[in-house]
């Protein structure tokens, strides 16, 4: 068994539902860093933390009676300034390690492409809170 990560091995999660047409997933975790200048010194004195954003996207086949509104996870347009947070995972389907759980989702924006002779695809992207991996 190989140790490297593999797409057929991941189970994508948003909200505790399976999304199954997922073709890719890509996340950042970012620690915003100021540098602290000070009198009489020409070099940076430290670099201080002063902020945290996690954001995430992913790419889906897009699926009659599976949109990304049917599945919950965008709000109709009336819930928009109701409309909860939710956790998004990226599980190993043959250990069940969760190797990325994001905290605090919201989708902020969908994408849809749909070409003459190819796939209808979407790309959603997300805010979070936090993100953690199996450390």
């Amino acid at each position: 068994m190989s140790n490297v990560m593999t797409g057929a091995k991941a189970i994508f999660r948003i909200g505790g539902t399976q999304i199954a047409y997922a073709s890719n997933v890509s996340y950042n975790e970012n620690i915003q860093l100021e540098p602290v200048n000070v009198l009489d010194e020409i070099s940076v004195k430290e670099h201080a933390e002063v902020g945290y954003t996690v954001d995430m996207q992913c790419q889906t086949f897009r699926v009659q009676n599976a949109s990304v509104k049917s599945l919950g996870i965008m709000p109709k347009f009336a819930a928009i300034l109701t409309n909860g947070e939710v956790t998004a995972e990226i599980i190993d389907r043959v250990t069940n390690t969760v190797l990325l759980l994001m905290e605090g989702v919201k989708l902020q924006a969908r994408q849809t492409t749909v070409d003459a002779r190819g796939l209808m695809t979407e790309t959603w992207q997300f805010v979070g809170k936090k993100s953690s991996d199996e450390s």
